[in-house]
């Protein structure tokens, strides 16, 4: 028979590597000092952007870090951490918690992992302040376009100058 602490702590671990595998992004975070109102706000602001953060031991994280063959976050798991999970874009998460760092000196970015590469605190500010994807496509496209618009407008200049000549032309020979 199972003991219950034993299953949970299992089931716990189960649900930390369904996460990791299941996130294109994870932040780890430290959250000494935060209410739990403030943490509760936190939540919100995360799960509007379609983000979660998850609290356990730091035990439990190392375990499922492991078993989930994610490397480069344990050396970040220390005092009272907890993990965000998302699978929105990187910059998107950043900015939130970037946002709430600042209204809250108590929480700390110790780091992030997105397509197996570790961002540190800095890296993550930096992400930060970068435009989110729908921002950067919708740039992208302008780029392209505006070519394209200047060579209509002066193919279509041309072709009205012709047609302006045409009639001024036509009414000569009237």
């Amino acid at each position: 028979m199972i003991k219950a602490g034993s299953f949970f702590r299992k089931t716990v671990v189960a649900q930390l590597e369904k996460a990791l595998l299941k996130s294109d992004s994870i932040f780890v975070i430290g959250y000494s000092g935060l209410t739990s109102i403030q943490m509760t706000n936190l939540r919100t602001s995360l799960k509007q952007n379609q983000s979660r953060i998850l609290v356990t031991k730091n035990s439990l994280m190392h375990k499922a870090l492991k078993d989930s063959n994610v490397d480069g976050l344990d050396g970040l798991i220390s005092g009272p951490t907890a993990l965000v999970f998302s699978q929105q874009d990187i910059a998107t998460i950043a900015k939130t918690l970037i946002q709430f760092a600042k209204a809250h000196q108590s929480l700390v970015l110790k780091g992030a992992l997105s397509n197996q590469q570790i961002f540190d605190n800095k890296a993550i500010e930096a992400l930060s302040r970068l435009p989110s994807k729908e921002t950067l496509r919708a740039q992208v496209v302008m780029a392209l376009k505006s070519p394209l618009a200047g060579l209509v407008f002066t193919l279509k200049g041309n072709l009205n100058k012709l047609v302006l000549v045409l009639n001024q032309i036509k009414d000569k020979k009237k």
